[in-house]
């Protein structure tokens, strides 16, 4: 009885790389705030767009807080309030490590982490 060679799987699904969507994302995280751009290489553009503004917007609640928040906790605390500060930006890092994630494993051919 002849054996059936087991192929290997597919690595992506979309024929994209894997790694060139994720590096794709990380620059574009640093440099513009944009970690979805890996959607639009993978060819996902109404993913990528939904969450760039997601990200920009989190941004922008972030800095908002941090600057007029921040700064009234910071002078009814007597500059005590303004440690609680501190960890806030972390928040939307974390978003944009968890967007170049389902990037890749998007790209690699795995059922994506986020939705649309």
């Amino acid at each position: 009885m002849p054996k059936e060679q087991v192929s290997e799987p597919e690595k992506q699904s979309s024929g994209k790389d894997a790694g060139i969507a994720a590096l794709i994302s990380i620059v574009g995280m640093l440099l513009l705030a944009a970690p979805s751009l890996g959607y639009v290489y993978l060819g996902n553009v109404r993913k990528g767009i939904i969450y760039l503004v997601v990200s920009w917007v989190l941004l922008g609640i972030v800095i908002g807080v941090a600057l007029f928040g921040g700064t009234l906790l910071a002078i009814a605390t007597s500059g005590l309030g303004a440690c609680c500060i501190a960890p806030l930006p972390l928040i939307p890092l974390l978003f944009d490590i968890i967007v170049v994630y389902d990037v890749y494993i998007t790209a690699k051919g795995e059922k994506p982490k986020l939705p649309f």
